[in-house]
């Protein structure tokens, strides 16, 4: 037998309260008291009250037609010591701000870049973001791991990008790095190159927890390819003369000993330090780079990062929608795929 469907009014008439109540409560709206929320679940729980799927399509496509209007800021929060560097440093992080900020546009948000200075407490920088109106915050790839002291992150829905900025426990967004590196050894041997090199930072490759190193093993493991150069590890961005005297002294004993015929490197000084080891790209050595916009060559991968920030806003503007805030139960990752460039540093062979 068909049973009539539970609906908002049923479960407000319960209670004593308006639909519009029940509605907001459902949706975690921080003007309904959490006691009060938590009433309008166990009863419309205990009810069965379930959305009813068509009217919803029909309010998201309402939503989608209508003209957007402004709903308020997103915050983009900058921790970084020297503020300008954020989008400066790596074209990887400019361009996810493009992404973020377009995609903000539609839904009616303004993305900010806010500065939290060092002299700002954790409580004075949550008051302007709550003056401001901020709802939403992206958190963006950070050098260092900043100190969020006791900012309350309850107040707000939150998306990080990357993994190099490990706290608040939030959802995040960030290129897939195992599969890309995968993708690249894949492509180089599929292009003739029997002999594949990887020189990768060390410390860049411990933020993304491993995810080079273990996409370049995998590729040669799955892929067959023989033999498994040991990759060469580095410190880049942390050089002085002298430690850059010792890198390229020890990259010069590893092409010696090893002789690779193609390279894929996560460290944007490799092609300088090549040149000056006398070596001729692509003629002597065939070199690729884990991201095409930030490595001085024009063959790798395109880290698709545009739409990282696209779809890191999108995540957060749902979240806003039903008031998602703070720390979630249980932290979701997306992975957005990369693609491969083409170009002259890395030819196919004959």
């Amino acid at each position: 037998m068909l049973t009539k469907r539970i609906t908002l009014r049923d479960v407000a008439e319960k209670l004593g309260v308006s639909h519009t109540t029940v509605a907001m409560a459902l949706r975690n709206h921080h003007t309904i008291s959490s006691k009060r929320r938590e009433q309008v679940k166990r009863m419309a729980e205990k009810m069965g009250y379930r959305p009813d799927p068509f009217l919803s399509s029909l309010a998201a496509y309402r939503k989608q037609i209508s003209p957007m209007k402004l709903q308020g800021a997103v915050a983009w929060i900058n921790h970084w010591q020297q503020p300008n560097d954020l989008k400066k440093k790596s074209e990887y992080d400019a361009a996810i701000w493009r992404g973020a900020s377009q995609a903000a546009d539609r839904f009616g948000y303004h993305l900010d870049d806010i500065f939290w200075n060092k002299d700002c407490s954790a409580k004075r920088f949550e008051q302007i973001l709550l003056a401001r109106g901020v709802r939403g915050v992206l958190i963006p790839p950070h050098n260092k791991i900043p100190d969020w002291g006791d900012l309350d992150w309850n107040k707000f829905s939150i998306v990080r990008f990357g993994l190099s900025v490990p706290n608040p426990d939030s959802n995040l967004v960030t290129v897939d790095h195992f599969r890309a590196v995968v993708m690249a050894v894949q492509r180089i041997s599929e292009y003739g190159y029997k002999r594949i090199g990887f020189v990768v930072g060390d410390n860049y490759n411990l933020r993304l927890g491993g995810s080079n190193i273990g996409g370049f093993l995998s590729a040669m493991d799955m892929l067959k390819l023989k033999p498994v150069l040991p990759p060469l590890h580095t410190e880049y961005g942390n050089h002085g003369i002298a430690e850059m005297t010792a890198q390229k002294s020890t990259l010069q004993k590893w092409l010696k000993k090893y002789a690779p015929d193609a390279i894929l490197t996560t460290d944007a000084e490799i092609p300088g330090l090549l040149k000056e080891l006398g070596y001729c790209i692509p003629k002597d050595l065939a070199v690729a780079g884990t991201t095409v916009h930030d490595i001085p060559v024009d063959t790798g991968i395109e880290q698709h990062s545009e739409a990282v920030g696209r779809i890191a806003m999108e995540t957060l503007a749902r979240q806003m929608n039903v008031n998602q805030c703070g720390e979630p139960a249980d932290p979701t990752r997306i992975l957005v795929e990369a693609r491969w460039q083409d170009g002259k540093s890395l030819p196919k062979r004959l």
